[in-house]
């Protein structure tokens, strides 16, 4: 593996691994403490996070996918697909993201702007939390396919 390979694959994992960080402290940390939290508080904090991470996240998501559309296309060896398997979880990602998630997200950011509660917050919130079950492991085995390949790539 030459050097700007090396440097494509970084680019790739610490990408995924912000997109990923993100995910599991809400899934560890922030959906637990947020059950303690009224249903209005609730909505305003989730709805003020998802108003910038809607805005500021898809860039980490791009740059992760097109590291690994690059190295899948351009790796001459037979360990290319890992990063295919690296590139199908994020796409899988985005798709259960943009049907599941944002939607969501967009309800909540709404409420907040408005400085309103929702009826349906606690339920819409634990809709969220679920989800995350979904997209944690994604990213998972996309974070785990761009190492493996970094690994074997240097045994």
């Amino acid at each position: 593996m030459n050097h700007w390979m090396w440097l494509v694959s970084l680019v790739g994992i610490l990408s995924t691994a912000v997109v990923f960080g993100t995910d599991m402290f809400f899934l560890t940390i922030g959906c637990p403490a947020l059950r303690l939290a009224s249903p209005s508080a609730g909505t305003e904090i989730m709805g003020l996070f998802h108003m910038f991470s809607d805005a500021r996240m898809p860039i980490w998501g791009v740059l992760a996918i097109l590291s690994n559309v690059l190295l899948a296309v351009l790796s001459k060896s037979g360990r290319r697909w890992f990063y295919f398997a690296s590139l199908f979880m994020l796409i899988l990602f985005v798709i259960i993201y943009a049907r599941l998630s944002k939607p969501m997200n967009r309800l909540q950011t709404e409420a907040a702007k408005a400085g309103k509660s929702l009826d349906n917050g606690r339920e819409l919130q634990a809709s969220w939390d679920r989800v995350l079950l979904i997209r944690v492991p994604l990213l998972v085995v996309s974070l785990l396919a761009q190492c493996l390949v970094l690994l074997v790539a240097s045994a």
